[in-house]
This record gives C-alpha cells, sequence and structure tokens, in this order.
C-alpha cells in the first residue's frame, strides 16, 4: 500500500474519530439539558401546584373537595396534572386528561411517602410521557400525592432533527477530512515523490550530473535532498574517474597489445620457429592476443559511450548492412544453417559502422551458442515507422534468471563461461541501438533457443507516384546457407 494512502487513511480515521467523538457528545449534552430542563419545568409545576393545593385546604380531610382547586387550575395544554389520596387512588385530575389516568407506579408512591420526589417515563395512550411525583402537604400534614407530566414529544422532535442534521455534516465532515488528508499526504511526499523520479531519471538515463532543487525549509525532507545531492557528487566522480582509468588503461594497452601481435605473426612467418610445441605456443599467444585485442576495443568503446560519445548520423540502408553481415559470415558458419530471411529495403538516420558492429555481435552469439545442426536466421522487416532487425537461433536459450542479467557488462552465464567471450559484446550493442534512438530486447527459453529484436527508429518510405510504378519489393529469402554442415 503506498504511504500516501496509508497516511491518508490514517488521517482520515483520526479526523473521522473525532467527528464522532465531538458528535456523540454534543447529542448527548444536548439530550441531557433537555431532560434537565424536562424535569426542572415538572418540578416547577408540581411546586407550584402543591402550594397552591396547600394554601387552599380547608378541612383535616385529604379527600375533601375543598382542597382541590378549580377546574381551570388544570387546564395548562404542556402539563397534565393528577391528585392521589394517601393510599394512592386518583382523586382529581386536570381536564386534559379527560377520561385518561396516569399510571400509578406502587414503587413511585412509596417513594414519594418518604418524602422524595420521582421522576419516570411511562407510556400513555402510545405517547411517552414524563411523569413527576411528590408528596402532597397541607399544614405540614401529609395529605395525598401530586403528579405531573409531560409529553417527550417535543423533546424527541428536537433530538431527531439533531441526528438528522448531525448525520449528513458529520458524513460531509468525514468526506472533506478525507480529501484534505489525502491532499495533505500528497503535500507531505512531493518532495519524496520528486527524489524518487529524479533517482528514476538517473537510473535511466545515466546521467550522474543531475541534482535536486535544494529546499529552504528546514526539516528532514531538506536534509534528505542535501544529502542525495551529496551522495550524487561522490558517485559522479567516482564514475568519472572510473571512466577515465578505464579509458586510459584501455588506450595504454592497445599499442602494446598491437606490437606483441605484430612481432609474434613476424616469427610465426620467419620460419625460424620449426619446434612444434613452439610454433603451438606461438598460436596460443596469437589467440590470447586477439582475444585480449577484442576485450580491449570493447573498454574503449564503453568508455566512448559513458563520456557520451556522439555517433555519426548518415542515411544508411540498413538492409544493405545485413547483406554484407550475411556475406562476411557466412563462410565462417559452416556447423549451422545460416539463413537470411525476409530483408526489406529500410532506410535510417545512424552510423554505418556501428550498426554493423551491433550486428556482427548478435550474429557472432547465435552462431557461438547455436550447437552443429542448428539453425541461425536473419531478418529485417519495417514495422509502422520503426525498422525491426531479428536474430534468431535454435541454440542453447538463456534461463529466465540470467535475461535480466545479459546486458550488464562482464555478465556471463553459467552457460556462456566455457566458452571464448569477454562479456562486453551484449553491453555495447545495447549502447548502440540506444544511441540511435531505439532499443534491444530479447525472448528466450532454455533449450529452445533465443530471438534478439533490434528497433530502430527508420526514415519515412518514400513511395513512388507516377502511374508506372511498381511498389517496393522485399527480397525472398537467402538459401545460400542451408547446406553448409560440413
Amino acid at each position: 500500500m503506498p504511504i500516501r494512502l496509508r497516511l491518508a487513511i490514517l488521517n482520515a480515521t483520526v479526523l473521522a474519530g473525532a467527528i464522532f467523538l465531538l458528535s456523540t457528545f454534543s447529542y448527548a449534552q444536548v439530550s441531557r439539558n433537555l431532560a434537565e430542563s424536562l424535569d426542572e419545568s415538572l418540578r416547577t409545576q408540581g411546586d407550584n401546584l402543591g402550594t397552591l393545593f396547600a394554601a387552599r385546604a380547608g378541612l383535616p380531610s385529604p379527600t375533601d373537595q375543598r382542597i382541590i382547586p378549580q377546574p381551570g387550575v388544570f387546564s395548562s395544554p404542556s402539563f397534565l396534572v393528577q391528585v392521589l389520596d394517601p393510599e394512592g387512588a386518583v382523586v382529581e385530575r386536570s381536564s386534559g386528561l379527560g377520561n385518561r389516568l396516569l399510571p400509578v407506579n406502587p414503587e413511585a408512591v412509596r417513594t414519594a411517602g418518604n418524602g422524595e420526589a420521582v421522576y419516570e417515563t411511562v407510556i400513555l395512550d402510545g405517547q411517552s410521557v414524563r411523569l413527576f411525583t411528590a408528596p402532597l402537604f397541607a399544614d405540614e400534614e401529609f395529605i395525598g400525592y401530586i403528579q405531573v407530566a409531560r409529553s417527550l414529544q417535543a423533546a424527541e422532535q428536537a433530538l431527531n432533527f439533531l441526528r438528522s442534521t448531525l448525520i449528513p455534516a458529520g458524513a460531509a465532515l468525514i468526506a472533506v477530512a478525507v480529501a484534505v488528508a489525502w491532499w495533505l499526504a500528497g503535500a507531505s511526499l512531493n518532495p519524496l515523490s520528486r527524489i524518487t523520479r529524479a533517482a528514476g531519471e538517473i537510473a535511466l538515463s545515466g546521467r550522474l550530473d543531475r541534482r535536486l532543487e535544494q529546499l529552504k525549509t528546514r526539516d528532514e525532507v531538506a536534509d534528505l535532498t542535501a544529502t542525495f545531492n551529496r551522495m550524487m557528487d561522490r558517485l559522479e566522480g567516482a564514475f568519472a574517474a572510473q571512466r577515465r582509468f578505464v579509458a586510459d588503461a584501455s588506450h595504454e594497452l592497445r599499442t602494446p597489445l598491437t606490437i606483441i601481435r605484430g612481432n609474434i605473426e613476424t616469427l610465426r612467418r620467419s620460419g625460424s620457429v620449426t619446434h612444434p610445441e613452439m610454433r603451438e605456443a606461438l598460436d596460443d599467444v596469437v589467440a590470447e592476443t586477439e582475444r585480449m585485442t577484442r576485450l580491449v576495443g570493447g573498454l574503449l568503446a564503453l568508455a566512448r559511450a559513458d563520456a557520451g560519445h556522439e555517433l555519426t548520423r548518415t542515411v544508411v540502408s540498413l538492409n544493405e548492412v545485413v547483406d554484407k553481415v550475411y556475406r562476411e559470415v557466412l563462410l565462417s558458419a559452416d556447423h549451422v544453417d545460416f539463413i537470411l530471411g525476409r530483408i526489406e529495403p529500410i532506410q535510417v538516420r545512424g552510423d554505418a559502422d556501428a550498426l554493423k558492429q551491433l550486428l556482427l555481435i548478435l550474429v557472432d552469439n547465435g552462431l557461438k551458442y547455436t550447437p552443429a545442426g542448428g539453425t541461425v536466421t536473419l531478418e529485417l522487416e519495417r514495422r509502422a515507422e520503426t525498422a525491426c532487425l531479428q536474430v534468431a537461433d535454435t541454440g542453447l536459450g538463456i534461463s529466465a534468471d540470467d535475461l535480466p542479467n545479459i546486458f550488464d557488462r562482464f555478465f556471463r552465464s553459467a552457460a556462456a563461461r566455457g566458452r571464448e567471450g569477454t562479456g562486453l559484446g551484449l553491453s555495447i550493442a545495447r549502447w548502440i541501438a540506444e544511441a540511435h534512438g531505439g532499443r534491444i530486447t530479447v525472448k528466450s527459453a532454455v533449450g529452445a533457443g533465443s530471438s534478439f529484436t533490434v528497433e530502430i527508429p527508420a526514415i519515412p518510405a518514400q513511395h513512388p507516384r507516377g502511374p508506372d510504378a511498381e511498389p517496393a519489393r522485399a527480397s525472398e529469402p537467402a538459401t545460400l546457407g542451408r547446406d553448409i554442415h560440413s
């Protein structure tokens, strides 16, 4: 899971939790305030009625009608009033009750008889009401109980409205919190994203002179940027020193190798060495000198590539380069079928010598790792505006573990270590392809062979417009190599 998503989820969760707790607290606080306000209004009404009853009491009998105020006193539309005698029997009720009676809870009556007011929520005709029960006194004499009730409908409506407001408002705030958390996470990670992109671009381009813009903030990201730039300074210096060493060493080795090879060839041609073992030793020296010359040549080519050496670009007929390579290699490919497949006339802008070297590297690999009786096929075709050069063989193949590394310098798979080679050929081939704005890819399977494909931008084909013009024809597959197995 990306860091930005994790941070956004974490921040959104914290903000959503805070919003939920705040909404819950607000709802609970409003609910408690409404309940307290309702209970206070019931107590106030009960106390006022109790005072009125006490003032009108004239006879000692608590059930005497003269202690009951006029019915108008009980006609408040908001309150329902009921009077009980000391035994808990109803002796009077307000006109708002009509034929109904407020519920009489024996436990509440007993508690009120001990001088304590009782609050309870009861159901009256299917509606919730809040009921207040308190003792009733006249001249400090207990004469019964007074019950005052009020509907909870208004409070419930207020709470319902609050819920209907808090839920969508909370959902909207959570959505905003998620969006803000996503934006904040992106803003916080933006410098890290720039560092990641820069590192990726450096890895792809190989340009070690790239640097990140130093941030003016004094935080960890600014420190990371500075550290990254210092690391790139050291890497650039180290690679520059390495390139200079390789280039200088290769250049210095080239001359003595040429001298050694020339002297040995002179010695071989002079006829002064007649002993078979001595001649065999000279042959070994020549072979190793040639191998070292190829290695030094490869190192020099890669040193030029690392130094940003630009190839000389001209219009090149790629099909002619393919034909030259085929004819040069044909005589030495005596153990396999070397087939020239479909070759289309294609022109590219590039370096003819470098393209020839690229093709020779791929063909040489195909011949080297294809056993006797196998097939190496060379083809060239146009795909849209791209020249596709393919070298396929039926050789040993490359394992899936080795495929990602075959273009690395000096890399040689286990199967290739027993054969002649420097491990630089495919690295040079890739550089040449990329220097021409193209790429090189490979498909391979162990025991089934390999297929290397080079894709290079092609010059758009020129089609004749005359009425008698004939379309250009691709050359037919050559069969010169089909009978060379000796």
